[in-house]
């Protein structure tokens, strides 16, 4: 004869819920620390378009003053070629000791801080002559140093 009705073998043993229980929280955990680490890239990545924005605008006025007057004092050259470059990481003196800065106007000397900086650098004659390789950095420090580097080449 075959029984139909309730058994004592349905539901789950207390055992099988902690164990359940373990997995799932396991499962939370690893979410919750993928959230913080999506903050902080988003907190970072919204430094980066900031900084990005700054040297961009300032790319601009600088583009826009080189039409209207090559020779302004903002434009000009401090004479060395070391200040050409655009990888600031491996030579920090491009962003420490630029042509100019938004607090100063002509060889700066620059620190690196916990608020975004704007330096320029400029090269006369580069690439070729009557042109002009104009670098506008921004950086700041965190827990590491970061730079947002635009370059552009001006002629007349």
């Amino acid at each position: 004869m075959i029984k139909c009705g309730p058994s004592s073998n349905m539901g789950f043993t207390l055992l099988e819920v902690l164990i359940a229980l373990v997995i799932l929280s396991i499962g939370l955990l690893a979410v919750a620390q993928m959230t913080i680490y999506a903050i902080r890239g988003n907190a970072i990545g919204n430094k980066i378009t900031k900084a990005a924005v700054l040297a961009e605008g300032k790319l601009e006025g600088l583009n826009n003053l080189y039409r209207i007057d090559p020779t302004n004092t903002m434009l000009t050259d401090d004479g060395d070629k070391s200040d050409i470059g655009v990888d600031v990481h491996s030579n920090t003196v491009l962003f420490t000791n630029p042509d100019h800065s938004d607090s100063c106007n002509s060889n700066c000397s620059v620190s690196i801080g916990q608020t975004p900086q704007r330096v320029w650098n400029v090269a006369d004659d580069t690439p070729a002559s009557g042109m002009k390789t104009v670098t506008v950095i921004v950086g700041w420090k965190d827990s590491i140093n970061h730079f947002v580097v635009l370059s552009t080449v001006m002629r007349r």
